[in-house]
């Protein structure tokens, strides 16, 4: 990416709103169509993928050492989208940004956005945003696709942010578009198993597992509300630039101004 490629966002005859830009791993298939689910009239989403090295399932040390390593193909990602000038951009990938503390987190956010030009959502800004949206309750569960040393890692992220992990259950996907696969029933039977008494709301972290069309059935079943990623995601995506339609269907967060 270079900065020639840094462009006014712009409106169009369908964007007469905004553009959004996501990006989105290449093996990712949720992201787009629950991202289009919540897009309100006159915003337009437009979708470029990024290439990411395969994490291996079946040896969790060699597992650990590839989330410490990892690099996908973010950049050029971005120099494929953002010609279309958008206004925004929201990053459909969870596991790199619950990385350390909420410094690291919003520097992260920061650098890219600074390498845009345009405000950069990545998903745990925005699921930090979403639990300060619902009164910032400390005591979560958090339900994910992964495997117990990405499990480890967020854990790690949200106490270093002052948050009180009560639990943590990972639904353990064989490889990036098996996560795409677990049902709905093994997504709710992952909420139960996750969900405590003391839990003051639920979080989930994984782009590609399809929880944002059933949150506020998960809201409704554990009384409490549930902060999905790829919810937080779009929600803030929009609230950046300035549209705050309520996005119904979406649980309690796509709600809040």
């Amino acid at each position: 990416m270079t900065d020639s490629q840094h462009r006014v966002p712009s409106i169009d005859i369908l964007a007469f709103r905004a553009k959004v830009a996501v990006v989105v791993p290449a093996t990712n298939t949720i992201v787009q169509p629950e991202f289009e689910a919540m897009r309100p009239a006159g915003v337009t989403n437009h979708v470029t993928r990024m290439l990411l090295p395969p994490r291996p399932y079946d040896d969790m040390e060699v597992y650990k050492q590839a989330l410490a390593t990892e690099k996908g193909g973010l950049e050029e990602a971005l120099g494929q989208v953002l010609p279309c000038e958008p206004h925004v951009v929201a990053h459909g990938h969870s596991i790199h940004s619950f990385r350390g503390d909420r410094a690291r987190a919003e520097a992260e956010a920061a650098r890219l956005e600074a390498l845009c030009g345009i405000p950069f959502v990545t998903p745990s800004t925005a699921v930090l945003k979403g639990l300060e949206a619902l009164g910032n309750p400390r005591r979560i569960a958090v339900l994910t696709p992964y495997w117990p040393p990405a499990d480890a890692l967020i854990a790690e992220f949200f106490t270093a942010c002052g948050y009180d992990v009560v639990a943590s259950h990972g639904l353990k996907a064989t490889g990036p578009t098996a996560v795409a696969r677990i049902t709905l029933e093994e997504i709710r039977a992952g909420f139960r198993a996750v969900d405590r008494p003391d839990a003051e709301a639920l979080i989930h972290v994984g782009t590609n597992l399809p929880v944002s069309a059933i949150t506020e059935d998960i809201e409704a079943a554990h009384g409490k509300p549930l902060i999905g990623v790829n919810v937080a995601t779009y929600w803030l995506a929009l609230r950046r630039i300035g549209i705050r339609d309520p996005l119904p269907g979406f649980g309690i967060l796509a709600r809040q101004k």
